[in-house]
């Protein structure tokens, strides 16, 4: 009998603790059942969830954009944070992605998405109204969104640009500045072949600013826009601001003669013609004949043209024209006579008198005499007698005249240059004028056999 007492009392003892486990099983499945029904009502994702859902687009632009940040001197962000917000975000599905990093029980941080574009970050803070949950657990609100960086979601531009130093450049109205020179001394693209052999050359300086990211629009000194020379390639767009002044230069010389513009010596790509106008007609006085003289030209010059000559190593000085073109000469020769600047003195004194007083008659015969019979001079001045007996009569004063540029051509014939400045008083029946000149004539004079005579001459353009 005692046995069965025993037996019965463990019964019991089993019975009881496992109605207490149930007990503390369905106390704990009620206490699990509501903390997840809390948690579930108190996840920030439910508070992301309501605030996009009731958050329409234009609340999110405006958010959003007064948060945008400033991206440099040459962008402004707005206007980049718009076109990238009408093109990326407008009518485009949202997601968002919890920042773990800075989640926490103070708060909790969400990325924005639209598509695979970062937009900014929601700031998520407890609720300070919200109902006692209970568990630590609270509702959320938001309190605060930031914009990302605008220039995360688009792509960085470098651009280049060369022009001349000094000149005011700039990138949407702003200026560039000497820290974002990377090269001062680069040719510019677009030198012509004579141009690119000159030593002493223009030199562009080259900017590099980077990064940009919306429209560019580059303007020169004169705030005129400069194109790219080309698209985008590989993040890299290169503009050249070339310099507004171009140069141009036209040069005459003698065969033999070396001519030089910046170090560069010129020749047959430069050569405009050849001619031999001088010596016209003379042919018959010429056996070993005249010589040809070479027109050099170029335009479209960045570089100021710096122009030197020689002959077989003497250095030539330079005539230079009323429309700027300059003339080269061969030196005086060494077996230059006096009877040869005799003839050439002679012939202009009496050409200046035939052609600045009344007496024309004697003045002709004068100027006649010196001339070689034949030539195209000689038709000249016997031809201009009926106009020159009604030119007024003109006192001259010279505050410059010389003779130069001697240089013997076979043994009967030398050329000249006669070059003056001068005063002039007209006097005519009804007024008088006064008037300066500067000018100069090209000579040829041929021996007859007797003496030297003008037989060709050819005023500078």
């Amino acid at each position: 009998m005692a046995e069965k007492k025993k037996s019965g009392g463990w019964g019991l003892f089993l019975l009881f603790w496992t109605m207490l486990l149930l007990l503390l099983g369905f106390l704990a499945c009620v206490f699990f059942y509501k903390y997840a029904a809390v948690y579930e009502q108190t996840r920030p994702e439910k508070a992301m969830d309501r605030i996009l859902e009731t958050m329409s687009e234009e609340e999110l632009h405006k958010a959003l954009a007064d948060s945008v940040t400033d991206v440099s001197e040459y962008e402004d962000a707005r206007t980049l944070f718009e076109n990238f917000f009408a093109q990326s975000v407008r009518g485009k599905k949202l997601s968002y992605r919890r920042d773990m990093s800075r989640s926490d029980s103070d708060q909790t941080v969400f990325f924005l998405y639209a598509g695979a574009a970062r937009l900014g970050e929601f700031r998520l803070v407890p609720d300070e109204n919200s109902p006692n949950y209970g568990f630590g657990r609270t509702d959320w609100r938001l309190d605060a969104i930031t914009a990302a960086p605008v220039t995360n979601n688009l792509a960085a531009i470098t651009v280049q640009i060369d022009a001349p130093d000094g000149v005011d450049v700039r990138i949407n109205g702003a200026p560039l500045h000497e820290e974002q020179i990377i090269d001062p001394a680069v040719d510019l693209t677009e030198l012509t072949p004579l141009e690119m052999r000159m030593g002493a050359r223009i030199r562009m300086v080259r900017y590099e600013i980077s990064p940009l990211y919306g429209d560019i629009i580059v303007t020169d000194g004169e705030g005129n826009e400069v194109a790219p020379l080309s698209a985008v390639e590989n993040g890299l767009v290169r503009y050249v601001v070339k310099p507004t002044e171009t140069y141009s230069f036209k040069i005459e010389a003698p065969e033999g003669v070396v001519v030089t513009v910046s170090g560069a010596e010129l020749g047959e790509e430069e050569i405009a013609s050849r001619e031999s106008n001088m010596f016209r007609g003379l042919d018959s006085w010429l056996p070993d004949g005249g010589y040809e003289t070479i027109l050099y030209a170029a335009d479209g010059l960045f570089t100021v043209p710096d122009i030197h000559a020689s002959y077989e190593g003497v250095e030539l000085s330079p005539v230079v024209g009323e429309d700027g073109k300059v003339y080269f000469f061969y030196p005086d020769s060494e077996d230059v006579t006096e009877l040869m600047r005799s003839a050439a003195e002679g012939f202009f004194d009496a050409y200046m008198s035939y052609a600045n007083y009344k007496y024309n008659g004697a003045a002709l015969n004068d100027l006649l005499d010196r001339i070689l019979p034949g030539t195209e001079l000689d038709s000249y001045a016997r031809n201009s007698y009926d106009a020159m007996i009604w030119a007024s009569a003109t006192e001259v004063s010279y505050d410059e005249l010389r003779y130069e540029n001697f240089h013997r051509v076979g043994s009967n014939c030398f050329t000249c240059t006669i070059l003056y400045k001068a005063d002039f008083t007209a006097t005519s029946w009804y007024e008088q004028y006064s008037y300066a000149m500067r000018d100069g004539y090209k000579m040829v004079f041929i021996h007859d056999g007797s003496t030297w005579r003008a037989a060709s001459m050819s005023a500078f353009d």
